[in-house]
């Protein structure tokens, strides 16, 4: 029975999507993409990969009221799959990989938390495997595609952010401007150095490494100033919790990857120093 393994590198539907992600960081940090130019060159209407995007966003945004109905999609889909030229189909995910690798960080780069792993996973196994090299995983690969058609759910794999990366730069410098301002509207109640983790934190979202560093400042800058602060309380209890607080601090210099939990915290802790 063969061992059947996912594989971020030639999984198309996370491919597409790491690169949509890498083009919403650079919008968002006034940079020009190389993604752009990337999703242009390898998912356009002649190329086999946009051919197995389509089946990839088939199995993900398609809702039905049945199992049964659904499981009729996924036949269709790998039905549809047999026609793609394959041979020309792993040579184009050669080349984009050689391209990512030359360009990108590939370990900040593969390393992106992408919200919909599993189901964007289970569609690579079905599609790469079949029942009869591992009948249990093939079956709770289809499991999770059909529990995600008969649930409510989001379009992740929506087209919305390669359409505004495809515009001149001047229209996405427009973009991101309302954006800001728009956020700035939303969240005015938020303090300064809010805003700047969160805007940090969206910009980066590729970028493991800067955000790692960041956040680690972050804490160590927060850890000084409750440390400082802590000096002058006089309340015993308030004291005795300020420090465990300030201990807990210490476990971001360890942290290996940011998630929206460590930042949801130091949000806290922003509002914990300027209430004290």
């Amino acid at each position: 029975m063969k061992k059947v393994k996912h594989s971020k590198f030639k999984n198309t539907g996370m491919l597409f999507e790491l690169l949509t992600r890498q083009i919403t960081s650079d919008i968002i940090s006034e940079r020009d993409s190389i993604a752009t130019n990337l999703l242009k060159k390898y998912f356009n209407k002649n190329s086999e990969l946009l051919k197995e995007y389509g089946l990839y966003k088939t199995l993900s945004t398609e809702s039905y009221s049945s199992d049964s109905k659904a499981t009729m999609l996924i036949e269709a889909v790998l039905k549809a799959r047999k026609k793609i030229d394959h041979k020309k189909l792993r040579e184009e995910k050669y080349r984009l990989i050689e391209e990512i690798t030359k360009n990108f960080d590939t370990n900040s780069f593969f390393q992106t938390k992408v919200q919909n792993y599993k189901l964007l996973a289970s569609i690579y196994k079905i599609f790469e495997y079949n029942e009869l090299d591992n009948p249990g995983e093939i079956t709770r690969a289809k499991v999770t595609i059909i529990e995600n058609m008969t649930n409510e759910k989001k379009d992740y794999l929506n087209e919305s952010i390669p359409s505004i990366s495809n515009e001149p730069k001047e229209i996405r410098l427009l973009s991101y401007k309302i954006l800001v301002e728009k956020f700035n509207s939303k969240y005015e109640e938020l303090s300064t150095e809010q805003k700047s983790l969160l805007r940090e934190y969206i910009s980066n979202v590729s970028n493991t490494n800067n955000l790692n560093a960041f956040v680690k400042g972050e804490a160590s800058r927060i850890k000084e100033i409750l440390t400082t602060k802590s000096k002058n309380v006089k309340d015993k209890t308030l004291k005795i919790k300020l420090s465990e607080v300030i201990g807990l601090l210490d476990q971001y210099q360890t942290l290996k990857k940011v998630d929206e939990q460590h930042i949801s915290a130091l949000m806290r802790y922003y509002n914990l120093v300027n209430d004290l």
